[in-house]
């Protein structure tokens, strides 16, 4: 079957759409990754500029398959720089692809090679599932025209789900918790600043926050005012703050992207297809994550933006209780939090909140022309924001 590789436009919003919504990613919850009602919200949210790749039958205009570039400024080394990304790598799995698919994914890495040839980026990072084996197979198979794979770092994605409400923690003597509110932008930024230079592949934000929707704008007015704001959906009541004197010390924001952004449970294996009534029972009396039925959207948001002067252990217990509380207030029936391996605040929330762990392996890829950047990537703490992976 003759295709063509093309870069995707607003015009094929539907499509890529549908390709999101019926190929699901393996693992103990087969989880589909979608992008209602419109795609692009989410895709320009990412990065100052992505760029999706589509594979497109010729004879039918059916799309195969997908992938995405991004381009984003993150510190990298104490010194903000952009670094690529690439996700999204789709194939519409309803299609007999056999030994086909490894060609098919060369070809598209042919057309990601002539994207980076503008120069924006050294080299990419990108974000596997641990359980998805021949995903990492392919990525490290040498195929040509593949850039060269190297294990950075593991990331750990956990679902909190709020359940019932908890006494709240106070902050050390001399601090104090705060919601945000616009006299402490500034402040904010600067603690995620000067914490990001801490870290490697922080983000580096610009903005904080977006405005809120005019009364009685619809949904459509809304994607379309969202499609150019960088942290759509994100206010600044959404952040809650350690503040010592007239210093914010901590900062976490709740942010909810439900309503361009979903996750939908499309099948469970394992102990988990067995077990799910029971553990949906238990949820009732315990903190147990409930497990939605297949088909169902997962009602849950992301914790953000999180900053911590000296990784104060303390400082992060209160601010994460904050915003447990908050979050079972608004509804939701998990939140996400996405912590590498290497960070020292990962032992809080392990210690004190029952959860499920979704593991990722993160790479960084690099043709011969990015190698020796990657060779200089420096040993600090991965500041990876899972909210805009």
């Amino acid at each position: 079957m003759p295709t063509s590789l093309r870069l995707a436009t607003q015009a094929d919003d539907p499509a890529l759409r549908r390709l999101l919504r019926e190929n699901p990613m393996p693992g103990s919850i087969s989880l589909t990754y979608e992008r209602e009602p419109d795609y692009f919200i989410a895709a320009r949210m990412e990065g100052t500029l992505s760029q999706t790749i589509v594979q497109v039958e010729d004879a039918t205009g059916a799309f195969l398959g997908m992938g995405t570039r991004i381009v984003r400024p993150m510190y990298l080394n104490g010194e903000i720089q952009n670094v690529g990304y690439m996700s999204h790598l789709r194939a519409d799995l309803h299609r007999p692809w056999g030994l086909s698919l490894a060609r098919q994914l060369s070809r598209a890495f042919g057309k990601f090679h002539e994207l980076h040839a503008d120069g924006l980026v050294p080299f990419y990072l990108m974000s596997i599932i641990a359980d998805n084996a021949p995903a990492h197979r392919l990525l490290t198979s040498g195929l040509p025209g593949l850039p060269q794979a190297r294990e950075y770092a593991r990331l750990y994605t956990y679902a909190v789900s709020p359940r019932h409400p908890r006494a709240e923690i106070p902050l050390p003597n001399g601090m104090q918790l705060q919601g945000g509110m616009p006299s402490l932008v500034s402040g904010i930024m600067d603690c995620l600043q000067r914490n990001a230079v801490k870290r490697q592949f922080s983000p580096a934000w610009t903005s904080i926050h977006s405005p809120l929707p005019p009364l009685g704008e619809g949904p459509g007015m809304r994607a379309a005012m969202w499609r150019n704001t960088p942290t759509p959906n994100l206010h600044i009541e959404d952040f809650i703050l350690a503040v010592k004197g007239s210093r914010v010390v901590g900062c976490l924001a709740i942010w909810d992207q439900t309503p361009f952004k979903q996750t939908v449970a499309r099948g469970y294996s394992g102990w988990m297809a067995h077990g799910r009534p029971l553990i949906n029972l238990l949820a009732c009396f315990v903190d147990l994550p409930y497990l939605p039925p297949v088909g169902a959207p997962i009602s849950y948001c992301y914790i953000s933006h999180l900053a911590i002067d000296d990784d104060d252990p303390r400082v992060f217990t209160s601010l994460l209780r904050a915003a447990y509380n908050a979050t079972h207030r608004r509804g939701f029936n998990y939140f996400m939090i996405g912590l590498a391996e290497a960070d020292p605040l990962r032992a809080v929330l392990i210690k004190n909140y029952l959860h499920i762990t979704y593991p990722s392996q993160v790479y960084l890829m690099a043709w011969d022309d990015g190698l020796e950047a990657v060779a200089q990537v420096d040993g600090r703490i991965p500041g990876l924001e899972i909210a805009i992976l």
